[in-house]
């Protein structure tokens, strides 16, 4: 693990590499932060983004084959970040990045966007690319990636919006 930044001794978190056992928090975290998300998305659109917690298993299946970095304060986890490879050589995904709606604003994200940043240049990517909400859409932005187009999903009867972006390196 590297040493902590001059941010997360100010805002008291760590950021470290995600295990196995960390996905039922993972889950909590996840509907969690999907059902408070009602600034850009209705309530209904959140209940349809996430109706209900999903199992560590499902977490477990999905991170499986990314590398996974979480933050925590010693007690809670406060924020997830993955990064999938795509079958296209040099590129791949940020499946995941969420930040405890209370634990916004202490650069918890962006401490573990420079950790996976880092990774993806030390292991040869050429591109990242996302699929962002209204939300992550702006912190990706502001991190030098592109809106690629706007996307319309229905799910569970509602239409969820995110948008593809990507990011060459």
């Amino acid at each position: 693990m590297n040493s902590p930044t001059a941010t997360q001794i100010e805002h008291g978190f760590i950021v470290r590499q995600g295990r196995p056992e960390d996905c039922a928090a993972i889950a909590e975290l996840f509907h969690l932060v999907v059902n408070a998300s009602t600034e850009h998305y209705s309530q209904a659109q959140c209940q349809a983004w996430s109706p209900a917690k999903r199992s560590e298993d499902e977490w477990r299946n999905r991170l499986q084959g990314t590398a996974l970095w979480v933050a925590e304060d010693g007690r809670n986890l406060l924020g997830f970040i993955n990064l999938k490879p795509l079958n296209a050589p040099g590129e791949a995904e940020i499946d995941c990045l969420f930040s405890h709606p209370n634990a916004q604003r202490r650069g918890i994200a962006a401490e573990l966007y420079r950790q996976l940043l880092r990774y993806a240049v030390d292991s040869g990517v050429q591109c990242l690319r996302g699929e962002a909400s209204f939300y992550a859409k702006a912190f990706f932005g502001k991190q030098g990636f592109t809106t690629l187009k706007r996307n319309q999903h229905q799910r569970h009867g509602e239409v969820l919006t995110n948008f593809s972006m990507q990011l060459p390196l």
